[in-house]
Order: C-alpha cells, then sequence, then structure tokens
C-alpha cells in the first residue's frame, strides 16, 4: 500500500534508472551513499524483488522493475508537480465573478469606488451584489458567496472579519424643513414624523436598543424596504430618517436635503467584512478583501458641517 512506503523512495528508482550508478544518484539527490543503498534495500524488501542489480553496465533494472519504473517515474512527476504547485491569481487577466452580501446601501457607498477601481486593475472582473439574509453564513461557507459586508454580528467559528471604519449615525431632513433648521432638538425629533427603513444588515437593531434605553419616542409615518428612494422622498417631504453619515454625505449630493447630528447618544458602529477561513488563504480572495478594505483606507468619510454644541440637550 502506498502508506507503506515513503514517496522519497521513488526519487532514488527514478534517479537510479537515469544514471545507472549509486554515486551518481546520491550526488544528484543530496544524499549519501548509504543513503541511497539504504533506499534500495527498502525498495527490495517492499517489492520483494531486487529492482536494482550491480552488472558490469552498472546498476541494471530487474525485468520487474523495467515492468514498473514507467509508472513510478510518471507517478513521481506527477506527484511532484502536484506537491511544487503555488496557487496564484492574475486580477489583471480574470474574468471571475466575485459575490459580495450586503445592504442596497452598498449600492451608494462601496460599488461606485468598487467598480472605478476595479476597471485599472482588473477590468475583466465581476462582481455580483445579494442582500444580507439568514443563509448569509452558509453561502460564506460554501463558497457561494465571498464576503458579507455591513454591521454583521459575529458568525460564529469558522468565520473571519476585518474593520473596514467606524461610523455613526445621523439624521437626513429636506434642507428647507419649514420647522427644524440647523440644530435638531429631541422634542423636534420626538414630534415629527419619520422615514424608517426596515433591511437587515444597518445598525437599527442598535437604533431601536437605544430608543428602548432612553425612552426616546419615535413617530414611524412611513417605512420602506430599502434606502434607495430615501433622498427623494426626504427632499419633497418633511419626514425624519436616521441614516449613515458615510451614506448620507453622498444622498445628500445634489438633492435638498440636510444632515444634522441626533439629539441623543447613539454608540459608534463598525462596518466589516466577513468571510469563511476556508477560503482565508486563497490567492483570489485575498486579492478582493485586499481591494475592498483599500477603499476605506484610501476615501475616508466626509463630515458634515453642523452645529453640535446643544445637541444632546433635552427639550
Amino acid at each position: 500500500m502506498l502508506t507503506n512506503i515513503d514517496l522519497k523512495l521513488l526519487a532514488v528508482i527514478r534517479e537510479l534508472h537515469k544514471t545507472r550508478s549509486v554515486s551518481h544518484t546520491a550526488e544528484n539527490l543530496g544524499l549519501s551513499q548509504s543513503a541511497v543503498s539504504m533506499s534500495l534495500r527498502k525498495l527490495r524488501k517492499h517489492f520483494n524483488d531486487p529492482v536494482f542489480v550491480r552488472t558490469s553496465a552498472g546498476m541494471q533494472p530487474t525485468p520487474f522493475a523495467e515492468d514498473l519504473i514507467y509508472d513510478l517515474v510518471k507517478a513521481v512527476d506527477i506527484l511532484t508537480s502536484a506537491l511544487e504547485r503555488r496557487a496564484v491569481f492574475d486580477a489583471a487577466s480574470s474574468d471571475r465573478m466575485f459575490r459580495l452580501c450586503s445592504t442596497d446601501i452598498a449600492e451608494f457607498t462601496i460599488l461606485p469606488p468598487l467598480v472605478t477601481r476595479l476597471s485599472s486593475i482588473a477590468p475583466d472582473v465581476r462582481i455580483e451584489l445579494r442582500d444580507i439574509t439568514e443563509d448569509t453564513p452558509h453561502l460564506l461557507e460554501t463558497g457561494e458567496a465571498d464576503l458579507a459586508i455591513g454591521l454583521i454580528p459575529q458568525l460564529g467559528a469558522g468565520f473571519c472579519k476585518q474593520k473596514l471604519y467606524q461610523g455613526r449615525f445621523v439624521c437626513a431632513m429636506r434642507a428647507d424643513h419649514p420647522r427644524i433648521k440647523d440644530r435638531l432638538t429631541l422634542a423636534q425629533f420626538e414630534t415629527e414624523k419619520h422615514l424608517s427603513v426596515t433591511t437587515t444588515g444597518t445598525g437599527y437593531q442598535m437604533l431601536e436598543k437605544t430608543f428602548q434605553l432612553q425612552k426616546i419616542r419615535r413617530i414611524v409615518g412611513l417605512r420602506v424596504p430599502s434606502f434607495l428612494g430615501v433622498a427623494g422622498i426626504i427632499s419633497v417631504s418633511d419626514y425624519l430618517a436616521i441614516i449613515t453619515e458615510r451614506l448620507g454625505n453622498i444622498l445628500a449630493q445634489g438633492q435638498n436635503m440636510k444632515l444634522l447630528p441626533l439629539p441623543f447618544e447613539v454608540p459608534v458602529f463598525t462596518i466589516t467584512q466577513n468571510w469563511h477561513e476556508r477560503f482565508s488563504l486563497e490567492p483570489a480572495h485575498q486579492w478582493l478583501r485586499g481591494v475592498v478594505a483599500g477603499l476605506f483606507r484610501e476615501s475616508p468619510p466626509k463630515r458634515f458641517a453642523a452645529r453640535r454644541s446643544a445637541a444632546h440637550q433635552r427639550y
């Protein structure tokens, strides 16, 4: 059986077949002649055959070895090739499809800079964005998804994560809101109607917990399943919406919309990229994680201008 023989002995067979000399075999393999002789003894015992015998023309294979030698040499070549193989990933020529799980916020905050970056370093690499769901951990484990990006709790044993950035929540409203100028008070927050986005992976559970602990009332006048229409709705209505500062700075560009600090304390949140440890050393996966992490190192979030002096007072 294969487990009963040292695979290094196959290299001795191959070299002896080429050199027909114990001394030359030892020299070529970097072994002592006694080590080669010992290997030959082990081969003879394993196959119950002399394998190579000394003749006037050097070490010659027996008829048994002649029949065996072709398959053994071929096996050595295959094993050597397999063991010396190193996985590589050439981003410039790859057309691989990478699948990212995130919220629709990613369509504003991640995809635009990612697509721009890929166009210059990996023009044929493709991206598919999927929603974060209860199946996301399974998809990461099986490789059906590569990364999950967002405000994601620890996924459990076998999963890895990397911090991308820390963020905070702000309150968005139309720039010419009739009752709120350059500061939002707690009384205004509790009196005005709110637009609420109900989607997973956004940290809104953190907000709900804050409301409960601080006994803050919020009147929800409109619930929507995504952030795609938030800017359009805010700019033509009196609704308030709690969104991340990074997203807010993007949505507010060219819109009748302003961002103000929340009138109560909310913990900062951490956005991470998450993957299964099965793929930690996979070159293509390492490359993708590096590109995503680089996007946030290169473009820190802009800070909006807003008065904060009395932002946390109760009215």
